[in-house]
């Protein structure tokens, strides 16, 4: 089997792990990514996974929320929501908008936790108020639909065109 790796990929990974060795936790987090891509080296998921856990357990939020990623679709580990949402929770904690929507959307379906439609609610608006997307979008339906809070369409409206500013194509 011949591999074709990107020659300007792999001179990124190689570059990347002199930060590693420093312990650059975002340059971690970022082979790890190459590494679940297959990007300038050769795929391979359960290092990938690893190299999140080190830096995740170190307090990286980008690699707790990929963590979490991997666990939430069962990608290189069985599927674990409980494991997904404790992941989640921790990058959601420093303030990273996408773990803050994805605890909320864990909360909103039930998976991982009791179903809670306070605690959905809290973090798709904090999601939103730090700039997610998906939040600001989830957050404008729950107040046009009366979906955890009395319907306000001025809100609604509002969100909505926060959401389609930030690139939501459904909140046109």
């Amino acid at each position: 089997m011949s591999l074709n790796i990107d020659l300007a990929a792999q001179k990124k990974f190689v570059d990347l792990s002199a930060k590693v060795l420093s312990g650059d936790l975002a340059a971690k987090t970022q082979q790890g990514l190459m590494l679940l891509k297959g990007e300038g080296v050769e795929r391979n998921v359960e290092l990938a996974r690893q190299y999140y856990l080190e830096a995740a357990e170190a307090g990286y939020s980008v690699a707790q929320y990929n963590l979490g990623s991997l666990y939430l679709n069962g990608l290189g580990v069985e599927r674990d929501y409980s494991q997904a949402l404790h992941w989640f929770k921790l990058a959601a904690s420093q303030g990273d908008c996408d773990g803050q929507f994805n605890v909320a959307y864990m909360y909103d379906r039930g998976w991982g936790t009791q179903q809670s439609d306070r605690d959905a609610f809290k973090w798709y608006e904090a999601a939103a108020k730090n700039g997610s997307g998906r939040g600001q979008f989830d957050l404008a339906a729950c107040y046009q639909h009366g979906k955890f809070v009395a319907v306000d369409l001025e809100q609604a409206i509002y969100w909505y065109r926060r959401a389609a500013a930030s690139g939501v194509a459904r909140a046109f």
